[in-house]
């Protein structure tokens, strides 16, 4: 395999994994929505691990009515990742992703670990004939456990000890990819259900995620865009609340190099108020570095 064959391979990996983290940061990792990021091997390995670092800074909140306000004392998130998945049974393949998210602001800090998932793959459209026009596709399930406290149950300050949905949810989606010469395309769908617990009743959410990339012997740069929306959380009892959907986009730029055949390094800037229309949203600006080491088949 030639080096750009194997940046493109190391650039569809990481790209799942970037696709979904930035959707971790500002709104959704604060305020208790977005979906757990899909640990997945997209390219052509045996297996793949991945350690990503992300710092963010939340500065807006957006009501439910999208009003804008920006914040005066800023809110910042750390997210320490884990993410491995391996193949099995040719084109099925295992993946699990583990958190750990530290959030601080005016002083009060709070750390721990955040929402765990499951991931299921299967590689449905193959792209062995090399097709000029055909992607390859590949679908996967996957089972998000409330390992992280959510918005409900926080009693810090500031509920910064809010580190996850605090739902079971159960996902499905589809990843489409395609290498053209020098330049690589992607697209994303996922469609999840959260479970309700007690007198909270979640619904459904998705992600729409869309990206290009342009590739040298061992420099990658690439650009994505990210739509996601949540369900009203509804809230019975003494105090009843019908809640409010939550709807924001994540764009980011980003920049990969390729140390070898076996290790990739991904920069990553994200930003979640350039694009679309956001309600009931903690907004924020991100960078992420990913280090990743695959096994080739």
């Amino acid at each position: 395999m030639n080096k750009l064959s194997s940046l493109c391979a190391f650039s569809y990996a990481i790209l799942i994994a970037l696709l979904f983290a930035a959707n971790q940061v500002g709104a959704s990792a604060c305020c208790g929505g977005g979906f757990a990021a899909p640990a997945l091997i997209a390219g052509d390995d045996k297996a793949i691990f991945t350690g990503s670092y992300l710092y963010s800074q939340i500065s807006d909140d957006v009501y439910a009515d999208g009003l804008w306000s920006k914040r005066d004392f800023r809110e910042s998130l750390e997210s320490f990742r884990l993410d491995g998945a391996h193949i099995f049974r040719d084109r099925w393949q295992g993946g699990l992703s583990l958190p750990i998210i530290r959030r601080a602001r005016q002083g009060e800090v709070s750390t721990g670990l955040g929402d765990i998932a499951l991931t299921l793959g299967h590689e449905y459209l193959a792209d062995w004939d090399y097709s000029p026009w055909r992607p390859k596709g590949l679908g996967y399930l996957q089972l998000t456990m409330p390992t992280g406290r959510s918005v409900y149950a926080a009693d810090s300050e500031y509920q910064l000890d809010a580190r996850g949905r605090g739902f079971w949810a159960l996902g499905l989606g589809t990843l489409l990819t395609k290498i053209k010469g020098r330049w690589d395309f992607f697209s994303n769908m996922d469609l999840h259900h959260s479970f309700r617990r007690k007198n909270l009743k979640p619904g459904w959410g998705g992600n729409i995620g869309l990206g290009a990339g342009y590739n040298w012997t061992r420099v990658r740069t690439g650009a994505s865009l990210v739509w996601t929306f949540e369900d009203p959380v509804q809230v019975t009892g003494v105090i009843s609340s019908p809640g409010s959907r939550e709807r924001y986009a994540t764009a980011s730029l980003n920049a990969s190099y390729l140390y070898s055949d076996d290790w990739a390094g991904t920069l990553t800037y994200s930003d979640q108020t350039w694009f679309g229309d956001p309600v009931n949203a903690r907004l924020g600006q991100s960078v992420i570095f990913q280090l990743q080491r695959r096994w080739a088949r």
